[in-house]
């Protein structure tokens, strides 16, 4: 049995999800202790609790302590089967935090997976649905994974009800080849239940920041059980960086956009091949790359300290973060 802290580094629900992942993948029983503790409603919460459960699911495992509030849960992993599964939050829980602790043990299975996940698509804290889509996603390709993913319903703060499904077929995952060229920037912005002018605003914002490269960015007006709104644009060509930005409550449609196509620009122009979202969420795919390599990323946020720090404690050595000049190498 592997003991994970969870109160190291930033304390939060990413230490759970990631150890989880982690603990389907090489096949070892865990136990974290001090569950969020960093957080000011420590222990699971509701979308915690679901993860755990659709973990003990897939993986026909079984888990101690599975309760709102548990500040220490117990997981044993069995073996993953193939086939449909369908789990729900039961609230705007974000369903592509849910992914990060099911898709590196189904990527390598062996088996064919479909998982239906219904919850919160766009909610605070989080990747935006259109970000693991249309960047992340493509990461995993990039490695040889395939998997597919596919929105059925937007699902915004705070009644939830979104819906997306993902396909994943296993594949032996291999060393990732980028080049720094970026040929074309392309996007989406949508409104759900709010007035269109709102991603029109957004979409010119993000257009008049980039004048030298080819943009494309397409609009989607939705409806669901909450209003929403939000950006997501990302680079074509031989990297894949994105950014993913949610409207807010009294922040103008101009401002949201400004800053995503700022931040973007600055992943570009730094000539880093990950954008921060990214970094953190491949960790758990590199260590399991045969053949060893370096990927630059532009900061050493929490989250990619914190993932280092869970995978290495179930494969040792095989992730590291350096510093050189202004970005880092994360080495595999």
């Amino acid at each position: 049995m592997i003991e994970i802290d969870g109160s190291y580094g930033e304390g939060g629900g990413q230490i759970l999800r990631t150890a989880v992942a982690m603990s389907m993948v090489t096949g070892t029983e865990i136990k974290i202790n001090n569950i969020r503790a960093n957080r000011p409603n420590p222990g699971l919460s509701h979308q915690h609790l679901k993860s755990l459960e659709a973990a003990v699911e897939i993986s026909n495992g079984s888990a101690e302590g599975l309760k709102k509030s548990s500040k220490s849960v117990v997981f044993e992993p069995g073996d993953i089967e193939g086939g449909f599964y369908r789990f729900d939050i039961g609230t705007a829980g974000s369903v592509t935090l849910m992914l990060q602790a099911l898709l590196p043990p189904a990527v390598i299975s062996e088996k064919e997976l479909t998982i239906e996940l219904k919850g919160g698509t766009d909610v605070k804290w989080s990747p935006p649905y259109d970000y693991i889509e249309n960047v992340f996603i493509k990461h995993l390709k990039n490695m040889d994974c395939d998997v597919n993913s596919k929105l059925i319903k937007r699902g915004h703060y705070p009644r939830g009800g979104g819906k997306i499904r993902v396909e994943i077929s296993s594949g032996e995952l291999i060393k990732p080849e980028y080049s720094t060229e970026v040929s074309e920037i392309k996007g989406k912005v949508f409104v759900t239940d709010l007035p269109e002018h709102i991603m029109e605003r957004m979409k010119k914002s993000v257009l008049k920041e980039f004048l030298e490269i080819p943009v494309s960015i397409k609009t989607e007006s939705h409806s669901s059980n909450s209003p929403g709104t939000g950006i997501t644009i990302w680079t074509e060509g031989g990297r894949v960086l994105g950014c993913g930005k949610l409207g807010e409550k009294g922040v103008p449609a101009e401002e949201i956009g400004k800053e995503a196509a700022e931040t973007l620009k600055k992943f570009i122009t730094n000539d880093v091949i990950l954008d921060d979202w990214s970094a953190d969420q491949i960790v758990p795919f590199l260590s399991l790359v045969k053949d060893h390599d370096e990927m630059t990323v532009l900061e050493k946020t929490g989250h990619l300290e914190t993932n280092i720090w869970v995978v290495n404690k179930f494969i040792k050595d095989s992730i590291s973060l350096e510093r050189i000049d202004d970005h880092y190498l994360l080495k595999y």
